[in-house]
Order: C-alpha cells, then structure tokens, then sequence
C-alpha cells in the first residue's frame, strides 16, 4: 500500500486539522501548552484539544476504553484530519485507537519528527532526520502499512524517510546501516575541521538551550551575522558557526548555534543526531539561552543541564544568558557571576556578555 506526499505549507489558509490528546500531570499544565506549540509550529490546524490526569498507560489504546468512546464521539462531531497524542505509542495502540476512531492517529515522537524533516536543509540534517525516521518505524513495521495508508500523507510522513515506508525489514536495516555509514564519513569530515580548529587556538563557543530561546538571534547580534531565526520550535537545525571577535584582547572567537532541546526528545532523534551533539562537549564554554519571558523557563533550564549531561557535556564551563530582558517589565531576580541579562534584539548587556566571554575563554 502507497502513500502520497501531502506537503503542508502553513502560509496557505487550508492546513490539515487535528485533535490534540494531551496528559496532565501534577504541574505540568505548561508541558501541554507546548504539545499544542509543537502541533502549532508543524502546521496543524487544531479543532479541539483534550487531556486526561496522567495514569498508568493501557496495553490496548493507551488510553482507556471510556476515554476511547469520548473521543471517538467528538472525532465523529468535529471531522479532524487526524488525532496526535502527546506520548509514544506502540504501533498495535495506534492501530487499534485507529481502528475505534476512524481516522489516522500520530504520536508525539511523529509529531517533532515531522518538524525536524520540514527544517532540515544541509544533506548531514537530512540524512540525520531520516536515519531517526526509519529507526522510529522499524519497531512498528507491522503496523505501518495500514496506518501511513489511512493517513494519506502529510504531517508524520513527510521528510528524506517517507520513500521507506513501504520496504520490508530488511531493508530498512540496509538502509539504516548506509545512513549511519553516511552520517560516519561526514563526522570523520567535521572531525578533521575540528582538529584544526583546535590548532588554531581560537576560542570554540556553543550557544545551547531550549527550543525558541532566541539563540539564532543572539548569534546575529554577537557576530553581525544574518541567521535564520524565526517565532517557532527548531526554527534552526542544523548547525550553524559563525566567527566574532572580541575587542579588548583583540582575539577571534568561534560560535556555533546547536539544534534547541526539549522535553522528552525522543531517543531516535538523540541517537541520529549524536555526532552534532558531540561538537558542544569541545567548545571551551557554553552559552545556556534562557527566555526569560517565559513563565516555565525554570523548568525548561532544568531541561537543559539534564539534556547537557546526558550528552556529557555538564562539566563544561558555561553561562546562562537571560534573553528578551527588554520585554520584562518587572525587574530581574538577581542573578549569579554565572548569570547575564541580555536583550539580543536590542543589544542590552551584550557588552557585558562580550567581555565574559573574553575572560573566560582567555586561558582555556
């Protein structure tokens, strides 16, 4: 069974509709108000949104069966495009909730892979996007033919992986081990860039940090560069350096802009994209971009040094840059020698942050 691209462009006024089904837990009202950002930022119109108080999932909808027909009655009422539920489902829980729902059903590993395919420009971002597509599919091959068929193409399918789809296991495994052959031969490339860099003794600077803080914009502002940044989660993914300099030593610097983390980032993704994590655990200091806008940006900081040194990058210098302060109309809470408030749109304590930089980059 085939299935035809449907790419979406969210300039166009008809996008393709969706319910969102999220899960409340204690506190943790701000993470379904990312679940709606995700679905928002990969083009989904959303007709409804739903949740449930987080419990112990079910083997056979996830979900429970009540849950089920509550939804399956709305899902009849509002006529969605598809369902996308905020966890990781098991490819028979997708396929039953399918089968009860009448309509295709994703899951929140889908959902940011669709988002990584569509930001993907570089070949590397590509073959990384597809290696992490096909390694999410394998599993859920036996599923896969129904569900891609009812779906139709689109969100959760578009992407350098769709053309796989219809393969069988084994070559899906071919694939998977050409991909990381490919993905190898480009990181023995970046390394040898890496060892002269390292040479050259000009300082290596990484901006890290949640999705949609502001790092490309901050880049722009530190190198009078032009960066792509944009208002949406993993406007940059691929990653970017740029040279600056710092006036008072009179020194060069190296800054790269990392793909942003999120919460619960799926382990394919982590897997695929190993060898671009890898160039922050050489920089010689991190620049941690926090929005500070953001009413969650403590919990999504914490995010950040559990995702740093679960890539092994946690014992590495680092700063943690308050971005936006020129939105806030309430004074900072003071903050550490460790901390700056900055506004990279207007260029507020970006000298600061220069000379910071300078010292503590001079003798590493």
């Amino acid at each position: 069974m085939s299935s035809e691209r449907i790419k979406i462009d969210s300039g166009k006024p008809e996008k393709q509709s969706a319910i969102l089904y999220g899960f409340i837990g204690k506190g943790k009202l701000s993470e379904y108000d990312e679940f709606e950002f995700l679905a928002e930022s990969a083009g989904v119109a959303i007709l409804e949104t739903l949740a449930q108080r987080e419990g112990t999932p079910r083997p056979r909808h996830y979900i429970a069966p009540g849950s089920v027909k509550d939804l399956a009655h709305i899902v009849e009422l509002v006529k969605p495009d598809m369902v996308i539920f905020d966890c990781e489902l098991k490819g028979s829980q997708r396929n039953n909730l399918e089968d009860d729902l009448n309509v295709p059903v994703l899951d929140r590993t889908e959902l940011i892979l669709d988002i990584f395919a569509s930001r993907a420009k570089t070949r590397e971002g590509k073959l990384q996007v597809e290696l992490a597509q096909l390694m999410y599919q394998l599993p859920r091959l036996a599923g896969l033919w129904k569900h891609f068929g009812a779906l139709g193409g689109g969100i959760g399918t578009r992407g350098p992986g769709e053309t796989q789809l219809e393969v069988d296991r084994r070559r899906i495994n071919q694939r998977i081990t050409q991909l990381k052959r490919q993905i190898k031969t480009i990181e023995s490339q970046r390394r040898t860039q890496r060892k002269q860099r390292m040479k050259s003794k000009i300082p290596k600077i990484a901006l890290v940090g949640y999705t949609n803080a502001g790092k490309s914009t901050l880049i722009n502002a530190l190198t009078n560069s032009n960066a792509y940044s944009d208002n949406r989660l993993f406007a940059t993914l691929d990653t970017l350096t740029r040279k600056g300099f710092f006036p008072t030593s009179r020194r060069e610097f190296l800054i790269t802009d990392t793909v942003g983390f999120i919460r619960r980032i799926p382990t394919q993704l982590i897997a695929a994209f190993q060898a671009t994590l890898e160039e922050i655990n050489y920089s010689n200091l991190l620049l941690i971009v926090v929005d500070i806008t953001d009413d969650d940006f403590q919990n999504k900081l914490e995010v950040v040094h559990e995702t740093l040194n679960d890539i092994g990058a946690g014992e590495l210098p680092k700063l943690v840059i308050y971005n936006k302060s020129d939105l806030l109309s309430k004074s900072l809470r003071p903050i550490a020698s460790s901390e700056i408030a900055v506004s990279a749109k207007t260029g507020d304590g970006l000298d600061i942050l220069v000379e910071k930089m300078d010292s503590i980059t001079l003798y590493r």
